[in-house]
């Protein structure tokens, strides 16, 4: 019973141990070769990956380039042995950023005595380091090759070890350089250029050079080229290496062709004068500005350097205009594609025009710069406008000219119904039966030509519409076609909320296109049902509507052309008007919709459009 007892704190006590070691510590367990079997929490955080991908990898936190090999060579030799390891290792994150970790490494045994894992914990002194300014990758002493051992002859072996010195180096004494390794003064990022170059000395008897670049406190880059010869023996063996580290004036050279490169690009931006280029900062302020621009604005160069970009743009449009710009900014920051832009720009003398303009960006490492390429558009407004002038009057022209030919047609149909009314023989009622249809046809064209003109005064009105008896109401006015009794319709509306357009012109795209959907089904057989499928989904903001049939189909070197004013596909049975499919355009156009069709002749024709919900607030 008292053994039993021991044995529920003992396990208590192993638990509370656990507990501890979890939450307060950054612990990993590794097996005998080195993978990870067990991360705890804070281990993972630490390092910025998850549990699953690291368990059974190598531990790559005990291999850091911030240390030479024999460092690594020093651990494994301790742990191995059965002896705790201490001491400092640092690792860098995915990120960039450096951490550094008290490390304790302790090795476990089984019950043979022999080594199956290791059990490491960790205390993360990182912003110990960053405090004192040891981070800095340098050995302890913080010395670098390139700042401290300038102008000395430093011998190494193959593997970069410091074998002796020559000349005085400075603020160190030799003998606490001797047996280190060259990779310890070092930047890390340099660490396989200076390996690659040591061992082309070594293993083909040539000369080597590479560059290394330090910075001040204060961000200062400074320039050094170390250069690597090998030294032979009697019978012209490589016994080792010399390495002696000089300061560059590379940087000067820098400067030098910066300021070429300056010079050549001010003079190209300030020579282009066809288009505006206006350059701001991230706060929109003017930092350069071309010729283009002073003859498109009226300003100098010394007059909106320094000034906002608002002072181009138009008061009246000013909020807009800005809102406008701020969404481009945004996309490019979202490293988004760019749109073109209009707005009103502000002359000097206060004249407003319009102009086109497109925003790239650019980083120089510390601010964000945003350059508006111009274009004034003014004389392709006046053309627009122009044009916008032309189709009105051509519009009213159409209007006008159909309402003044409803009057004869209207008369002639009178007539032929009071000739209708007399005794007449066969021969004149034949007559009248074609002049019938001929005036039908004639009506059928003049409507089509008054609505075609008044499309974009009606788009403008709009009204809540009931889908479902939109179809009703279309599938009662057609059903008087030929064909439309053996035809099969399968109708799926699904309608959610109020949907708000122009109901005259739903009401035609639904008739043309269901009217020709009728026109050119084939007839009903044994093997063949005409059939034609209608689905209206509506969402919130929009409506998508197809209308399929497996009628004739249309032959695809004429779908290109069904749109087309007055455009008929050739049919020896049907004729029309050539403005049913034009209208249903104009409509989808003037709406900002989509339309799209698809067909195969002998198999059918499938139209789906995209209309907006225009929603009244």
């Amino acid at each position: 019973m008292m053994e039993s007892v021991k044995q529920d704190i003992l396990y208590n006590h192993e638990n509370e141990l656990t507990d501890l070691l979890q939450n307060n510590s950054i612990l990993s367990i590794t097996d005998k070769y080195g993978r990870i079997i067990y991360a705890n929490d804070r281990f993972c955080e630490i390092i910025g990956s998850n549990r699953n991908n690291i368990i059974g990898e190598t531990h790559e936190l005990i291999k850091s380039h911030l240390h030479t090999d024999i460092l690594y060579k020093k651990l494994w030799k301790t742990i191995k042995s059965g002896e705790v390891w201490k001491g400092v290792l640092p690792n860098k994150l995915v990120d960039g950023r450096f951490y550094w970790l008290e490390t304790t490494i302790t090795p476990v045994k089984d019950e043979n005595g022999d080594i199956s894992r290791y059990i490491a914990v960790y205390n993360d002194i990182t912003d110990y380091y960053n405090k004192k300014g040891t981070i800095k990758m340098v050995d302890p002493k913080g010395k670098t090759l390139s700042q401290n051992f300038l102008n000395v002859d430093l011998s190494i072996n193959s593997f970069g070890k410091i074998l002796k010195a020559k000349n005085k180096i400075l603020n160190t004494s030799i003998d606490d350089v001797v047996g280190l390794y060259v990779y310890d003064f070092i930047n890390p990022v340099s660490h396989n250029v200076v390996k690659k170059q040591i061992k082309k000395v070594f293993n083909e008897s040539e000369s080597s050079e590479f560059e290394t670049i330090e910075f001040s406190p204060k961000g200062q880059q400074t320039f050094y080229v170390s250069k690597i010869e090998p030294v032979y023996n009697n019978h012209n063996e490589i016994i080792y290496a010399t390495i002696v580290t000089k300061k560059l004036r590379k940087d000067l050279k820098i400067k030098k062709e910066l300021r070429h490169i300056e010079a050549k690009y001010s003079t190209i931006f300030q020579s282009i004068n066809v288009g505006i280029i206006v350059v701001t900062d991230s706060k929109g302020n003017i930092t350069e500005w071309n010729k283009g621009a002073e003859s498109a604005f009226g300003y100098t160069e010394d007059e909106v350097i320094g000034n906002s970009l608002t002072m181009l743009i138009s008061d009246q449009h000013l909020i807009t205009s800005v809102k406008e710009l701020l969404k481009a900014k945004n996309h490019l920051n979202e490293n988004k594609n760019g749109e073109n832009l209009e707005m009103i720009g502000l002359k000097k003398c206060g004249q407003e025009f319009p102009v086109e303009f497109s925003i790239s960006n650019w980083d120089n490492g510390k601010e964000k710069f945003y350059c508006a390429m111009m274009l004034d558009i003014s004389n392709r407004k006046k053309l627009e406008n122009k044009l916008k002038q032309k189709t009105e009057d051509l519009e009213l022209f159409l209007y006008r000219s159909a309402h003044d030919l409803k009057a004869p047609l209207t008369s002639a149909e009178g007539l032929l119904n009071l000739i209708k009314g007399e005794d007449i023989n066969s021969n004149v009622k034949l007559l009248t039966t074609l002049l019938d249809t001929t005036l039908e046809r004639g009506k059928l064209l003049v409507d089509n030509l008054s609505y075609a003109s008044a499309i974009q005064d009606k788009s403008k009105e709009t009204n809540t519409i009931n889908f479902k008896k939109v179809i009703d109401d279309t599938l009662k006015t057609l059903s008087g076609l030929k064909n439309f009794e053996s035809i099969k319709f399968e109708i799926t509306i699904n309608q959610l909320g109020i949907f708000y357009s122009n109901k005259e012109l739903i009401n035609s795209i639904f008739q043309n296109l269901i009217h020709n959907a009728i026109k050119y089904s084939k007839p009903i057989s044994n093997d063949h049902t005409p059939i034609i499928k209608i689905e209206i989904n509506q969402s919130e903001n929009k409506v998508n509507i197809t209308v399929k049939d497996n009628g004739i189909g249309i032959d695809e070197k004429c779908i290109g052309k069904i749109f087309d004013l007055y455009y008929r596909v050739d049919n020896e049975q049907e004729q029309g008007s050539g403005l049913g499919l034009y209208i249903v355009k104009r409509i989808v156009d003037d709406f900002n919709g989509e339309i799209k069709v698809k067909s195969e002749q002998n198999e059918g024709t499938f139209f789906e459009l995209t209309l907006p919900n225009f929603i009244k607030n």
